[in-house]
């Protein structure tokens, strides 16, 4: 301690750390022993935590048109929607269809912030329900609509029915709620059980009994209404008065009319009454085989490797207790997903430890190597123990961050061993030369890595949305392994370097690998003079060639396609299928099979799983669910392997586009933005009938890319047929008919209607009443036969009598966004074609042939990745600025030379040659992940500047050089560590190329490329840059 205090700081720091070397090892082999725990206890997931605040507003209005529904629901629910600041108005959209309604809700509020923004929300629609048409059954708000199930599970069998398939899932469900981590799971695919009442209509007509009137009849007998109280001065007992119908026979011994006789006619008398499977809505299939599908959610904030085990063991039990000829399986399986894509990253951040400790090998003395290279998986598992006391998640995010910071490790312990070694040769005392080096460097180090450090968090502030969560973590996991490293750099090799770096053994004869490295250097060190020279001679032919590097890296760039994220890699993907809406749901399940022979003829694919007439749920955080249709079906098409689902998509999209005429297939490969489509062009307008014809205009062009684009289509093309109604008022009225009663008889007549339930066993069993006579094959004229209960009991009239029938057609669906009427068109971009290309074309015909005939009050504008680059980009752009702006006020702080900071942030423009060089080699969008690389390796090339610079002025103030000398003498004296260093953090990042991820090459390419394309461009640019600044000044 009394040498701590007689040198003081950062030489007494490293004085203390030589003397107390022992102490200092042991707090780091315990740290390194907590981030072994912690690699294994961590929790462990793809990408950080972001959840899509969205929900969905649902409104039920039976008997009501489109037209009505979005005049008289959606118009009114938006107007209270909209009262709500903290709904995002501009993305929330509407769906209008007959009877329904569907609002999708876009929050702009802090994620701790939902439960409570939706609370409001839903109170509020409560409040506004009130004032609805009476018609309005029900406005439900589902903020649940976001949640992501970690797995979807198939249970499927061979001669097991729904009934029994409905008891496995539901035993497996109990069992699956012993785990703590669940949230929910939910059965989808489910068939339930109804009573039957299929009406005989001569019956019913021979006692002048109307379907209407029985319906009515029967809910009026069986409604649960206050029964009120008996209340004496000794008590107060409520009256419950027993359900009217408690099973089977006693819904058909229920008695519907008493003829004058005082005979009992009852409902076996005048209808056919079984017990069967209520037609479904929707039918969900395994191989063709009807399934169920349980949807198996995590609790937020756990491990969901881990979580994955636990279900895997309980399907395992479960398994062994099941008949052979019933199958469970897991069609969507997040937390295998997360496991391999951790793995391989675990995979990749070791190899690269290896590879960064081997280029050590090759071109530093084995000694000095073994030192600097051991800061790598001791600095590496330091950050894990921090990561784990904080609570951090293991994902990519953090890990990619950790392989992009292995070379930049190793660059403190590189030039704090170089500063050692040039102080040794100078004759100083062991200690006193890694004192000295300390004493040095460590201030030029010190700002460099915390520059580096501090320029990714501006970032955090300016990007929204989940691509903000997306990057959040990014900055935390530099700054813990940077920091993490400095420490080390002057705290345990100082001590390193001193019990196994001395004079003796720098003089002591070298072995083959030495002096190979030398002779190497040496050749090095002599091709890097003899360029010196010339460009010190040439300065401005010098400073030109940096200008044109620069100059051909932003026209690179210019010629980059842009695109923040690109697809996920699984060994999934989606078939999207839509029919005309009049089609019904056969008619959807026979283009579902034949698909789904198509597709398992293919031996790449290993399972389909379809959702006909309903739509999956959410497997996948950025792809929306779809509303259930009749005339709609998704499928979830399981492949043997992740690089087998692009083939597998290009091959069924080329052989199999025009299979099926009268259905629009989109096959949907995951992808990271959570946009409705690659090509989106929307509409605006108060009135909807100026919206069509330019929409049709649009459509028609975008049919002539029938080589780029598939999946071309609207959401206002789709009309279905419809039969109005108009009642002749006067005659209704002398028949004592009016809406109501026509719609309820008309409903109980073509569609069925509920009239009673019935509960056995904790589960409702809904008695539904129907009409016999009614087929597929009926015409119009069936609908006017239809005879109406008169206000006369007994005497019933056909509807023709008193109202006219027409058949007509309207638009199946009308859509909003905003709170206006949008028409959006919508398309996906073939396999091998880009998108930005794409795109220019469109908007080049828009701009030249629709955008100057636009009606007035219609506007037009673009969508999906279109307009998610377009949001993005200047927050990126923005991003980068900022982060150069911390640099600047960082040197400016160190330099105390403003333009010495300008001059090394200039010089940090040299990177970007290699960096799009790059890019365009592998053929790589500028994404987000690209613009991350492109953030550090500025930092990169600034740290190295710093190190040149400081060296420069230091030999100009202390050593008395002239600025020429000055800046020739930092040349040669920095090319080594720069070198090193570069070659360390290029190479570092190798696996991350190798490994081929979609997701984060981009970065592992800008990294490598920037910076060993530019290591003798700093080398040789910068010093001649700071002998042109201040020669003037030299000479005063």
């Amino acid at each position: 301690m009394m040498e701590l205090r007689q040198k003081k700081g950062i030489a007494g720091w490293v004085s203390w750390a030589i003397n107390e070397k022992g102490l200092v090892y042991l707090i780091i082999a315990v740290l390194v022993a907590f981030g072994a725990v912690g690699l294994v206890k961590m929790n462990k997931d793809e990408l950080p935590t972001f959840q899509i605040k969205q929900g969905l507003v649902a409104g039920i209005y039976p008997g009501a048109s489109a037209a009505e529904v979005e005049e008289q629901l959606v118009k009114p629910l938006e107007e209270t929607l909209f009262s709500y600041k903290e709904v995002n108005r501009g993305s929330t959209k509407s769906v209008s269809r007959d009877g329904i309604c569907y609002i999708y809700v876009d929050l702009n509020c802090k994620q701790s912030e939902k439960d409570a923004v939706w609370s409001k929300i839903k109170l509020g629609l409560q409040t506004r329900k009130m004032t609805l048409p009476t018609g309005v059954l029900a406005v439900v708000a589902m903020d649940s609509f976001s949640e992501v199930a970690a797995l979807l599970i198939t249970i499927e069998s061979d001669d097991k029915g729904y009934i029994e398939l409905q008891e496995y899932a539901d035993e497996l469900c109990e069992r699956l709620r012993a785990i703590p981590e669940l949230a929910q799971v939910s059965v989808n695919g489910s068939q339930k059980e109804e009573l039957a009442v299929t009406l005989d209509r001569e019956r019913l007509s021979a006692y002048g009994v109307s379907p209407a009137s029985l319906a009515l009849n029967y809910k009026t007998a069986t409604l649960g209404v206050p029964s009120g109280s008996f209340t004496t001065d000794y008590t107060n007992s409520p009256i419950h008065i027993k359900d009217a119908v408690n099973s089977e026979k006693e819904v058909s011994e229920h008695i519907v009319f008493m003829d004058p006789d005082g005979k009992a006619v009852r409902l076996k008398d005048i209808a056919k009454i079984e017990r069967r499977l209520q037609k479904p809505s929707g039918i969900v299939a395994y191989n063709g085989r009807p399934c169920l599908v349980l949807a198996v959610e995590m609790r937020p904030d756990n491990n969901i490797v881990a979580f994955g085990e636990a279900v895997g063991k309980v399907l395992d039990d479960y398994r062994e207790t099941l008949p052979p000829s019933v199958r469970i399986s897991r069609i969507s399986d997040q937390p295998k997903a997360v496991n391999r894509s951790i793995f391989n990253f675990i995979r990749d951040l070791f190899i690269s430890i290896l590879v960064v400790i081997l280029v050590m090998l090759m071109l530093f003395p084995m000694k000095s190597a073994l030192i600097a290279s051991s800061g790598v998986p001791v600095c590496t598992m330091i950050t894990l123990a921090v990561m784990y006391f904080a609570g951090l998640d293991l994902n990519t995010v953090t890990l990619a961050a950790m392989i992009v910071c292995l070379g930049m490790i190793v660059d403190d312990s590189i030039i704090t061993m170089d500063g050692y070694m040039d102080k040794l040769r100078r004759g100083m005392d062991k200690k006193e030369a890694a004192c000295a080096s300390a004493r040095e460097l460590f201030m030029p180090t010190f700002v460099a890595t915390l520059a580096i450090c501090m320029m990714f968090f501006p970032m955090t502030g300016i990007i929204d949305g989940y691509l903000g969560d997306f990057v959040k973590i990014f900055p935390w996991m530099i700054s813990i392994a940077l920091m993490t490293s400095l420490v080390y750099a002057v705290t345990v090799v100082p001590s390193l370097e001193v019990r196994f770096i001395t004079q003796d053994s720098m003089h002591r004869r070298k072995n083959l690998l030495a002096r190979v490295q030398d002779k190497f250097f040496n050749f090095i060190q002599r091709i890097y003079e003899s360029a010196q020279e010339w460009c010190f001679r040439h300065p401005c032919l010098t400073l030109s060639g940096g200008v044109i590097a620069v100059t051909l890296g932003i026209i690179m760039f210019c010629f980059s396609n842009i695109q923040m994220m690109p697809m996920m890699e699984r060994d999934f993907f989606a078939v999207e299928m839509q029919l005309e809406n009049n089609k019904s749901l056969d008619v959807t399940l026979e283009r579902v099979d034949s698909l789904q022979k198509l597709l398992l003829s293919d031996p790449r694919v290993e399972s389909v799983t379809s959702f006909s007439g309903i739509g999956a749920p959410r497997f996948a955080a950025t792809y929306t669910p779809k509303t259930p249709s009749p005339s709609f079906a998704q499928m979830i098409v399981n492949v043997r392997s992740v690089g087998e689902t692009v083939d597998v998509i290009r091959d069924f999209e080329n052989r199999y586009e025009h299979v099926f005429p009268d259905a629009v297939i989109r096959y949907k490969q995951m992808d990271y933005q959570g946009i409705d489509a690659q090509v989106m062009i929307k509409l605006k307008g108060s009135d909807r009938e100026q919206l069509l014809p330019v929409a049709d205009s649009i459509r028609k062009y975008l049919a002539g890319f029938g080589t780029e684009l598939k999946w071309i289509h609207d959401n206002a093309s789709d009309y279905e047929s419809i039969v109005n109604v108009e009642l002749d008022q006067d005659e209704a009225s002398r028949l004592g008919i009016n809406r109501t009663a026509l719609a309820l008889s008309l409903a109980s007549s073509f569609d069925g209607q509920s009239i009673a339930s019935v509960w056995e066993d904790g589960h409702e069993i809904p008695v539904n009443l129907y009409s016999e006579g009614i087929s597929r094959e009926m015409d119009y004229g069936t609908i006017g036969n239809q005879l109406i209960a008169t206000s006369v009991p007994g005497v019933s009239v056909p509807l023709r009598q008193f109202a006219s029938i027409t058949p007509d057609w309207a638009l199946s669906s009308l859509s909003r966004e905003g709170g206006t009427a949008t028409v959006c068109l919508y398309a996906d971009v073939k396999t091998g074609f880009s998108q930005p290309a794409v795109m220019k074309k469109i908007k080049k015909y828009i701009d030249e042939n629709i955008a100057p005939g636009l009606p007035d009050g219609v506007s037009l504008s673009y969508g999906g990745l279109t307009s998610t680059n377009e949001q993005l980009l200047p927050q990126i752009i923005l991003s980068l600025l900022a982060a150069i702006a911390v640099l600047f006020l960082f040197l400016l702080f160190h330099f105390k030379k403003a333009s010495l900071a300008v001059l090394t942030l200039t010089m940090s423009s040299l990177c970007l040659f290699g960096a799009f060089f790059g890019l365009w080699i592998f053929n790589l969008d500028i994404g987000m992940v690209a613009v991350l690389g492109l953030i550090t390796l500025v930092g990169i090339i600034v740290r190295n500047g710093i190190l040149l610079f400081e060296y420069a002025e230091d030999a100009r103030s202390s050593g008395g050089l002239d600025v020429r000398s000055a800046a020739l003498e930092a040349g040669k004296r920095r090319m080594r560590p720069i070198f090193l260093t570069s070659c360390t953090t290029a190479l570092g990042v190798l696996p991350m190329i190798i490994s081929n991820d979609l997701l984060w090459k981009p970065l592992g390419v800008v990294i490598c490329f920037g910076t060993l394309m530019s290591i003798f461009l700093i080398t040789l640019i910068m010093p001649v840059s700071y002998w042109q600044l201040y020669k003037k000044k030299d000479k005063k």
